[in-house]
């Protein structure tokens, strides 16, 4: 009894490894149907074990009920009865002599797992089941063996054990047709006529019917979706159209079929391209239509998706001068600032009022040689699109007259007193301050220069040699070399001392092209006297002359 066990786990098992590789095809848990109730014809070949008898059929049928759990799982209840035909009756008569009444009625009760694929046409499913096996074939044998002289109950009650599997085709949702169940049925029994008899019984059953199944949701038809790629474009560009399905059967092969209302579509697969080649400005649908042809119901589904066709619009443009005034014989920069709302590459030409205009592209040059001077020229830019649309903008130019030149003079800029009594050429803060706006003005116009005008009482100019040329070179080192980290090319700054005055210094700025003017200043002489930083020590004061004794 153990291998038959072994032998009907094995095949429960299989079919479960079945299950297991389909899954990727299942459907939904809510298709499933919930209940199943097969009913047909069933006959079992006996083998009674029982000598001389070796095999012998009954035939009859009966119901099964099963309740599905998940894709694949069940529980079922089998049902059976049968009774039997000629074939017992003749083995007694040929075999023991035996004339008498010959019943061999069987009825079966069994319960168990099933497992069984729901997807397709063809469902095939497997089953171990357990359960009762009652006859009174085993009375009707051992009477016949022991000539009507046997005592004892004429029914026997056993176990049982079927395993096998069949197949279902699925016609309809709830009607499907059992062509065949094949199963191997295990029986064990203690022949009550027979003292100390008890033997296993290995036979055959089959079984074909009806399927009536209940519950679980429709199938869900096929859908499909639609896009298109872009949806607006001018008239001209491409467009690609694409279905995405949804709820077909996995192996089967979906065709596709396209149409549109307006240019037109090629293409067989999931997606296809449009030509809008001459198309009016509006708005236009694509359909895809994909088929199931091995499928004859819920086998086509439908969807389509929008595209419109822009109205072409032209360039917008707009121009400008720089510089927008220039002299007779000058030129200017002309500027366009150009773009095409629909995206197309744009082209340029210029024309201009006066003098000569040049450039293709989104800037020109414009040339006022031989212009008359005082008025305005209008440089005329014309902006076209690929589709020969095209705008236009203006930049005006206004020529001047040349102008004579004129000479400036030197300009005073500032002034630094020296009040410290010790350090009396030391730049100070406060002058220190007037010196870097002097720096900057330099910085400014690299074109001119600066000369600085030291100026001392005429007592310190006893106390101290050059004293005012020192307080001007102490500027100089200040802006060349000093603090203020101006560096300042020293060429660009020119060092003079005064006549007698206060203790101070004056700075003046020479543009290019002028001159310096001041009267009674000279030249320091920059060999004797040198630049000193804020922070050197005072200068020596000039010896006082040793009086002579008056002449005797």
């Amino acid at each position: 009894m153990k291998k038959e066990f072994l032998l009907s786990i094995m095949v429960l098992f299989g079919f479960a490894g079945f299950g297991q590789n389909a899954t990727k095809n299942d459907p939904p848990t809510d298709q499933v149907p919930k209940i199943e109730i097969p009913v047909g014809f069933s006959f079992v070949n006996v083998h009674p074990s029982l000598a001389p008898i070796t095999s012998f059929n009954v035939f009859g049928g009966g119901g099964q009920f099963d309740v599905n759990f998940g894709n694949y799982f069940g529980v079922k209840a089998d049902f059976m009865g049968y009774t039997q035909g000629t074939g017992l009756r003749n083995q007694l008569r040929d075999k023991l002599g035996y004339t008498g009444s010959a019943g061999g009625n069987v009825f079966l009760y069994t319960f168990g797992p099933q497992i069984k694929r729901h997807t397709g046409k063809v469902q095939p499913f497997g089953e171990v089941l357990v359960g009762a096996y009652h006859t009174n074939a085993y009375a009707t044998i051992v009477n016949a063996e022991t000539g009507g002289t046997a005592t004892g109950s004429g029914n026997n009650n056993g176990f049982a054990m079927n395993a096998g599997g069949g197949i279902d085709f699925k016609l309809t949702q709830h009607f499907s047709v059992r062509p065949v169940e094949v199963d191997y049925l295990l029986t064990h029994f203690n022949a009550n006529h027979v003292s100390g008899y008890s033997s296993n019984q290995n036979n055959f059953r089959y079984f074909a019917g009806i399927d009536l199944t209940f519950g679980g949701a429709p199938p869900i038809p096929p859908t499909a979706n639609c896009s298109v790629s872009p949806t607006e474009i001018m008239a001209g560009d491409p467009v690609t159209a694409t279905i995405a399905t949804q709820n077909f059967n996995p192996k089967h092969t979906i065709t596709y079929a396209w149409t549109s209302t307006g240019g037109t579509v090629s293409g067989t697969t999931e997606s296809a391209q449009v030509k809008t080649d001459g198309l009016a400005p509006g708005s236009y649908s694509v359909t895809g239509v994909a088929t199931d042809s091995k499928e004859k119901k819920n086998n086509t589904a439908s969807c389509n998706a929008s595209f419109t066709v822009k109205q072409p619009r032209p360039p917008v443009a707009s121009c400008s001068a720089d510089p927008n005034t220039v002299q007779a014989g000058g030129s200017s920069t002309i500027t366009v600032t150009a773009s095409s709302p629909d995206g197309r590459p744009l082209t340029y030409a210029y024309s201009a009022s006066a003098g000569s205009v040049t450039g293709t592209g989104a800037t020109a040059s414009l040339s006022t040689a031989g212009a008359a001077a005082g008025g305005a020229i209008t440089v005329t830019a014309n902006v076209s699109d690929d589709r020969s649309l095209t705008t236009s903008c203006t930049a005006a130019v206004n020529v001047q007259a040349p102008q004579t030149a004129t000479v400036v003079e030197q300009q005073e800029i500032g002034s630094c007193n020296f009040s410290d009594p010790r350090r009396t050429a030391r730049v100070d803060n406060f002058c220190k301050a007037t010196l870097d706006e002097v720096a900057l003005r330099l910085q400014r116009e690299p074109n001119g220069r600066v000369v600085v005008v030291g100026y001392a009482e005429e007592d310190e100019s006893v106390k101290v040699s050059d004293i005012d040329g020192q307080r001007s070179e102490n500027i100089k080192y200040y802006l060349t070399s000093g603090e203020s980290q101006a560096q300042i090319d020293p060429t660009r700054i020119e060092a003079r001392k005064g006549q007698h005055g206060s203790r101070s210094a004056t700075m003046y700025f020479v543009p290019e092209g002028a001159s310096f003017t001041v009267q009674g200043t000279e030249t320091v002489d920059e060999s004797q006297v040198k630049g000193q930083s804020r922070s050197a020590p005072a200068a020596k004061r000039a010896k006082k002359a040793v009086a002579q004794p008056p002449t005797q």
